[in-house]
């Protein structure tokens, strides 16, 4: 049996390590560390999306609140709830096959839910010391699919040069996405990602005061 228990002072120990090497944008990467042990401790993949404006760097500036709990313990729908409970928009839920889900109520789901027709990875025969072939450059594949790209501009949905950073999460460290995937949409598509390298997307949607909405994704 999966076992959900994440003791406090293994987080505390953990976090610790990762508040002393992230410098810039710490608070960001610990928070995004936490979810991903929960989520990594139950062994099932997840998502998180969210409104927000401070995807600046290789990490959101500004996630969602997040408390820090006592006891960590539980099923990871549970405890993610208790994590995101100072946050009214946000909400938890499972999906069949054990997905998690972690989207606040007014973020738009039309790009997650755009159906792409024909969607190509890297090549089957490419080799794995071709060069990056990690989970970002599997979600810029994504995002430069010519449909996702014709989606974007019919709905004027920033930024227009869809965006990596290096280094990063952009090597795959042996590991390539292969295959042609039909009739997927852009949700289905990142999951897929996931089944390759275990953790979870962020999904950010900014509205600037412009009214101009730019959206980023990251894989952790």
């Amino acid at each position: 049996m999966t076992s959900y228990r994440i003791t406090a002072a293994s987080v505390f120990l953990f976090l610790t390590v990762c508040v002393g090497q992230a410098g810039g944008g710490f608070e960001a990467v610990v928070d995004l560390q936490l979810i991903h042990r929960i989520l990594d401790a139950a062994q099932v993949p997840g998502s998180l999306a969210y409104s927000s404006c401070g995807f600046r760097k290789r990490v959101p500036d500004d996630l969602p609140p997040m408390r820090v709990l006592p006891d960590y313990s539980g099923p990871p729908k549970e405890v993610l709830q208790k994590i995101f409970a100072d946050d009214p928009r946000m909400r938890v839920t499972t999906e069949e096959g054990g997905v998690i889900r972690m989207m606040e109520t007014d973020v738009p789901t039309d790009l997650l839910n755009f159906k792409i027709h024909h969607l190509s990875f890297f090549p089957s025969d490419a080799a794995d010391s071709d060069a990056v072939h990690g989970p970002q450059m599997a979600v810029f594949a994504i995002l430069q699919n010519p449909e996702v790209k014709a989606f974007k501009k019919a709905h004027n949905i920033g930024p227009i040069a869809d965006r990596f950073i290096l280094p990063g999460n952009c090597c795959g460290g042996g590991r390539v996405i292969h295959g042609e995937l039909d009739d997927v949409t852009v949700s289905q598509a990142l999951d897929y990602v996931l089944q390759t390298f275990p953790g979870f997307w962020v999904y950010e949607n900014c509205v600037s005061k412009e009214g101009e909405r730019s959206v980023y994704f990251n894989v952790h």
